[in-house]
């Protein structure tokens, strides 16, 4: 089954346009979650970019960034970012030039020294480290710490707390805070500018997660629900209407699934249709096969009551016709029985091991001389190679049956007073074939496939009842069935019937005990 829903899921494939559906479900959510997660960050990325590259534009980008954070500083901003960088460099924790942090300030007209172990590390004018700290302590006495920024200038001095590092800032810059880069009510701007983003970023958030369900409503809820209807419609006995499949995911492969149940509940009810159908013609086979024996029985017996039979010569020989008539009813029931249990299962087979050339010799040397006086030839053809075995496994007695059917089946439909049937013994598929070939009337080409159903002969007008009840080949067919062989039957050349019987080898037949299946070559 594993394999019909592949090739067929493999034919669909090629009818259906390979899209993202083809994608595992598993994987179409991993995929939708991703961009679910990667959208907002990604619009992230882009506003911050925007920003980043927007304030760099403006000229020097950590100035504007501090002036964007702290607009109440106003022009003051670049200043008091350079004297933090200066104490940072000071203490060590900054080993990078100061001069892209400071530039704003010298700009401004303010000189900076840094002095850290005794050694210079950058000063705005050079050879005049030194002097710019003397200056400082001119300015601002007292040993420690200074940050001085009014109308007179600036004056900043940072010692670190080993005294062997210090940094120094002065200028002529009076404390005034001017307006800044950015306009006064850029807070505002800011404000209404972050709303507008959010809101742009929810909207395409919200898009994007409506497309994503829209594409999952159709390639997961829409297929579903198409399962939905399919399984409604197998429910209800409706077989005929194919489950489409276009897609290679889970829910395509268990789309083909249905597909195959479906196949096979349909090819189930044709089977039990064709079994209701063989089951009423056997009912009908039954009562006319038991109608006509009893039609002639009560004809005999009402002969002999009314006196038609006057002589005892006559009732004798009604009598004797009656005998056979139930002799023959007797022959049929058993048939019938014994075809029964063989539908049931409930035959014991007496299984041995037997050689079937020396078994089907024998079988025809009781035969042919007995035949031989009705006109009729019976000889056996062995096309086994010298000393191959033919060992196989069968039940003595059923086997004997079926040799008896096949040759009765040829007796009763020989074309003339004289018949033959030649059986022929070969290796075949990892088997052996025997093929039982007669000179009688054959069997047209569209009743070979019927020939070993019950109650069927080829005989429509079934008026011959005396010459067979039509079981002979069905219990035949049964018992080569059980042997684990196969039988069908072929038109003879020139003429006649050829009814061709398979079986396994013993050790074929050994291994088919165990796993319930014949393998042949």
């Amino acid at each position: 089954m594993a394999n019909a829903v592949e090739q067929r899921r493999t034919g669909e494939k090629g009818e259906c346009d390979m899209k993202i559906q083809d994608l595992s479900v598993r994987h179409r959510l991993i995929l939708n979650n991703i961009i679910m997660v990667f959208v907002p960050v990604l619009l992230l990325i882009i506003i911050g970019s925007t920003v980043f590259y927007g304030l760099r534009a403006t000229g020097n980008f950590r100035e504007r960034e501090i002036e964007l954070l702290w607009p109440e500083a106003g022009n003051s901003a670049p200043i008091l970012m350079g004297l933090s960088h200066i104490f940072t460099n000071v203490d060590g924790g900054e080993r990078e030039s100061l001069g892209r942090h400071v530039e704003s300030m010298e700009a401004a007209g303010i000189e900076v020294a840094v002095v850290r172990d005794g050694v210079v590390v950058y000063e705005t004018v050079p050879g005049q480290a030194r002097e710019l700290i003397d200056t400082s302590y001119e300015l601002a006495s007292g040993e420690g710490n200074v940050l001085r920024w009014d109308d007179a200038g600036l004056v900043y001095r940072y010692v670190s707390k080993d005294k062997k590092s210090i940094g120094v800032a002065i200028g002529t810059v009076p404390f005034l805070i001017g307006r800044g880069f950015f306009p006064p009510h850029m807070g505002l701007v800011w404000s209404l500018i972050a709303i507008g983003v959010f809101l742009l970023a929810a909207a395409v958030i919200v898009f994007i997660g409506l497309l994503l369900v829209r594409r999952m409503t159709r390639d997961i809820v829409a297929p579903l629900e198409d399962l939905q209807h399919a399984s409604r419609r197998i429910a209800s006995g409706d077989y005929d209407t194919p489950v489409a499949s276009c897609s290679t995911d889970e829910l395509g492969e268990t789309a083909a699934v249905f597909e195959e149940m479906r196949r096979q509940l349909q090819a189930g009810r044709k089977m039990r249709d064709a079994y209701e159908k063989n089951r009423q013609e056997l009912f009908a086979g039954i009562a006319h096969d038991l109608a006509t024996p009893l039609t002639k029985i009560q004809g005999y017996t009402g002969g002999i009551l009314d006196g038609i039979a006057a002589t005892p010569e006559k009732q004798k020989k009604y009598l004797e016709l009656v005998y056979h008539t139930s002799q023959s009813m007797e022959q049929m029931v058993h048939e019938l029985f014994l075809l029964s249990k063989l539908d049931l299962g409930k035959v014991d087979f007496q299984w041995e091991n037997a050689s079937l050339a020396p078994l089907l010799q024998q079988y025809v040397d009781l035969q042919k001389e007995a035949l031989a006086s009705q006109g009729f030839s019976l000889r056996f053809d062995d096309q086994l190679q010298s000393g191959e075995s033919s060992a196989v496994v069968l039940d003595r007695i059923q086997f004997q049956r079926v040799l008896d059917n096949v040759l009765s089946n040829a007796l009763k439909y020989r074309d003339s007073d004289n018949g033959s049937l030649t059986v022929r013994l070969a290796a075949k598929d990892g088997g052996y074939l025997i093929e039982c070939e007669d000179r009688g009337r054959g069997v047209a080409q569209e009743d070979l496939g019927r020939i070993f159903e019950s109650f069927y002969r080829t005989d429509k007008a079934r008026a011959d009842v005396a010459k067979g009840s039509g079981l002979g080949l069905a219990v035949t067919a049964r018992i080569i069935e059980a042997m684990k062989g196969r039988i069908w039957a072929r038109p003879a050349v020139p003429k006649g019937l050829c009814i061709c019987i398979w079986l396994p080898t013993k050790q074929s037949f050994d291994e088919s005990m165990k796993t319930g299946k014949v393998e042949s070559v």
